[in-house]
């Protein structure tokens, strides 16, 4: 647990406007209570739902993913000693019909932006994920497929030539990171997180990808500039470390539904590092802003707009709202999701 109390006291000496924010305050200390228990090889199984907070949430949804805990553990529990593969919803749906919908659809969706292939890859089996399900010999889950269609949307703008470096702020579970290397393994990443999550990103990642492919938090701690990067490899850094980007020129920013949850003037210093050095900026947000009251709330609702304003010189180059592999993203009133370009 060395990796995680250096990180923990990196942070705390950090300029306080890269601590959480009001809304992930809210969750800090039970991620921190989970982590110093956690079964690491239970990452995905649902055993620990706070981690569903920022991504590990591959377990079955029975009905709907916003209902009450108490109606999903119900639901859950019905699912699996009673009703199993029976059909549980209208017409006659079955879990089995909803996944291979879901795989069909990302089908359809690489055949009209031009993407590789679902086919072509699958998510990692490590953590236990409790909704795993394969096709044709490949693994996956619902929530893999989200994050695939999120790459479909930015490949039907972008070219990428697969060597692309990309930085991404908010990685979270790391799927994102997992289904991108996966599908161009020369692409360079740097992932940057709240020390918790970039934790867990990290111990995850490197068990999908392989040690290989990673250079860890320890590496990357006491880095002063991002002259030492390696090619082809993911990076973790704390999110304290952002402003190692200043001066650094990268291809893609990539940033999802983490900036819903902090202030505006939060992101708009985070954007400050990012502008000019990014040729594209892939954004998925909530299109009005997250809450402003409840138990997890933001003091001010940053929209579309605003984002607007804050990547001046850059062009909007597409932008739709969000439909995962089974549904519509609507929480929070609906997401969009949106690709800027520099430019020229």
């Amino acid at each position: 647990m060395s990796r995680l109390s250096n990180l923990i006291s990196a942070y705390k000496k950090s300029d306080g406007i890269y601590h959480a924010t009001l809304y992930w305050n809210t969750y800090e200390q039970e991620i921190l209570e989970t982590i110093n228990k956690i079964d690491i090889n239970e990452l995905r199984s649902g055993k620990y739902p706070i981690l569903a907070t920022f991504g590990f949430n591959d377990v079955v949804y029975t009905y709907h993913p916003y209902m009450p805990l108490w109606k999903k553990i119900t639901f859950k529990f019905i699912h699996k000693h009673l009703i199993k593969n029976r059909p549980i919803l209208p017409y006659g749906l079955s879990l089995s019909s909803i996944r291979e919908m879901a795989y069909h659809h990302c089908e359809l969706k690489a055949e009209l932006t031009g993407s590789v292939p679902i086919s072509d890859i699958g998510i990692s089996d490590f953590g236990n994920p409790a909704d795993l399900f394969e096709v044709n010999d490949k693994k996956y889950t619902i929530s893999f497929l989200d994050y695939y269609l999120r790459y479909c949307f930015a490949n039907k703008h972008i070219d990428f030539n697969g060597e692309e470096i990309i930085v991404e702020l908010g990685s979270g579970s790391g799927h994102q990171i997992e289904v991108l290397k996966k599908i161009y393994p020369k692409a360079t990443i740097f992932c940057f997180d709240l020390p918790l999550q970039i934790y867990l990103c990290e111990t995850y990642l490197s068990n999908a990808l392989g040690e290989e492919n990673i250079v860890s938090t320890s590496e990357t701690q006491n880095w002063q500039s991002l002259e030492k990067y390696k090619k082809g490899c993911v990076h973790f850094l704390g999110n304290w470390q952002f402003p190692l980007l200043k001066n650094f020129k990268f291809d893609v920013f990539w940033n999802a539904a983490s900036f819903g949850e902090m202030e505006p003037e939060v992101v708009k210093h985070y954007l400050s590092y990012i502008k000019d050095q990014a040729d594209w900026v892939y954004l998925l947000q909530a299109r009005h802003g997250k809450e402003t009251a409840g138990i997890t709330h933001v003091r001010k609702s940053i929209a579309f707009d605003d984002y607007r304003e804050y990547l001046s010189g850059y062009a909007l180059h597409g932008e739709e709202d969000v439909y995962q592999s089974v549904q519509r993203l609507s929480a929070s009133g609906g997401y969009f999701e949106a690709i800027w370009k520099k430019m020229s």
